[in-house]
């Protein structure tokens, strides 16, 4: 896939901004579903791939929301992610001293409108460490898209991008890069306000199933009853290989597994009420209420980097 789709790409950002700015104002996760995840995916940084983006990652006293892997697996860069409209301002220096602290050599920084990257080592103030300034909002997108190839796979897992188009002095000119095999996947849908983030959602009892969730991905599956909450979180976590077999079993308490390979906890005792995940050898144990559901997998995403605030359920009407 070549530059005009990333063109394209950052054309539907620029819509999503106008058109939805109001809620995507309203928090982070909403930002980053709809204007950063899609923007690293068509820059060729898949947010799904755990070989190729780490969420939450550890720096220092703090957490990245974004590690960049290197072929190697080491990070070529942090991005620190706010939601639209931030102020980017206060965050630059906690930003950069993390990746310093962390020995990452390029630490970005965005509202899903504004995107900054800073060479983190460089000897000189902090305006003159910034190698990429971009407002989508503001420009045309060719020229934003352009820009933006400083953060494309290739060229910053190299360990020294090159901005598109620019020469370098002394050397054998290195080719502009051109994202000619990324791929651009379908853009989320943007959040609506019949959905509520899983963190935030306490129903009084007897309230109906919601219909439906949405993943860190935008990927959506419709619900039928409360338990499938659990088992459809487990789902995903395990086709991302973020929940692997080594973390099995899974126990909520010294008594109670939740997420076994077979239904017995480990006393002994069989689960009352479980189901088989299809195509896996999981089985989680749902003899659950509608609040243990959600509590369990709360804990669920958090043990394993994906904060429930990245999960979404569309609410029953």
């Amino acid at each position: 896939m070549g530059l005009a789709d990333l063109v394209q790409c950052v054309e539907l950002l620029k819509e999503r901004i106008q058109s939805h700015g109001a809620a995507l104002r309203e928090n982070e996760t909403r930002t980053r579903m709809a204007l950063i995840d899609p923007l690293l995916h068509a820059l060729g940084w898949n947010v799904s791939d755990p070989g190729v983006i780490t969420p939450e990652y550890r720096v220092a006293e703090g957490w990245a929301d974004y590690a960049l892997l290197r072929p190697d697996g080491r990070p070529a860069a942090t991005v620190e992610a706010k939601k639209l409209g931030a102020g980017l301002t206060s965050h630059r220096m906690q930003m950069l001293n993390y990746a310093n602290a962390a020995g990452i050599t390029y630490a970005g920084l965005t509202d899903g409108n504004h995107w900054e990257l800073y060479d983190v080592f460089r000897q000189a103030a902090l305006e003159e460490r910034r190698i990429l300034e971009v407002s989508i909002a503001d420009a045309p997108a060719h020229e934003s898209a352009l820009k933006l190839l400083l953060l494309w796979r290739p060229n910053l897992a190299s360990g020294q991008p090159v901005p598109a188009g620019t020469p370098i002095v002394g050397e054998t000119p290195r080719p502009t890069p051109t994202p000619d095999d990324v791929e651009l996947p379908p853009m989320p849908r943007p959040v609506s306000a019949d959905w509520v983030e899983l963190s935030e959602y306490h129903p009084p009892g007897g309230t109906s199933c919601p219909t439906a969730i949405r993943f860190w991905d935008g990927s959506e599956r419709p619900l039928k009853n409360w338990n499938e909450i659990l088992t459809d979180v487990v789902r995903k976590l395990y086709a991302e290989q973020w929940l692997t077999l080594e973390d099995v079993p899974i126990g909520w308490s010294k008594k109670v597994y939740s997420v076994n390979t077979k239904p017995v906890h480990p006393t002994g005792k069989p689960f009352i009420n479980y189901r088989n995940i299809e195509g896996t050898p999981l089985i989680v144990n749902v003899n659950l209420n509608a609040g243990q559901v959600r509590k369990n997998t709360k804990k669920l995403l958090d043990r394993f980097g994906q904060k429930s605030a990245k999960v979404y359920l569309r609410i029953a009407k």
